[in-house]
């Protein structure tokens, strides 16, 4: 019998050419030490707020999006009072389904200025947070507000 050891692995050869190789006893261990340790820094990341790459671009681009549609939506609310037609457009509104509400703001041309390009998600937010704002006014140009529903 003679024996071939390397730096892992044990190499046993037998009369006859059989071969045994034999793992050694602390691998089984170090795997397990591996694995355990890979899963507690995990936890101690995610304890800190340590999120992935792909999850931080779209938590970022909801804040974007966010932001823009702060914005955006009272220079909306500004548009839709600047119309010559403001009260009749305003009554028109509210007396719309709450549902096409934003369509309604979107279709009279107020989330964005003409010829400006926007993304439909980010148009309908604008549209749905002008809408709410400009059903929640007392008052336009002077006039005063009721309720139509």
């Amino acid at each position: 019998m003679k024996e071939l050891e390397g730096n892992f692995f044990l190499l046993e050869i037998k009369k006859g050419g059989n071969m045994k190789l034999e793992i050694p006893v602390w691998t089984k261990p170090a795997v397990w030490g591996v694995v355990v340790g890979a899963l507690a820094w995990w936890m101690v990341l995610s304890s800190f707020g340590w999120v992935s790459a792909g999850t931080a671009a779209q938590v970022a681009t909801q804040k974007a999006q966010d932001a823009v549609v702060a914005y955006a939506t009272p220079v909306c609310v500004a548009r839709f009072e600047r119309q010559p037609n403001v009260i009749a457009a305003w009554e028109v509104l509210s007396k719309t389904d709450d549902w096409k509400q934003g369509d309604h703001i979107k279709d009279g041309g107020w989330v964005s200025e003409p010829g400006q390009k926007i993304n439909s998600d980010m148009a309908d937010a604008i549209a749905t947070g002008c809408a709410t704002q400009v059903l929640a006014l007392k008052t336009i140009g002077g006039v005063k507000l009721s309720a139509a529903k």
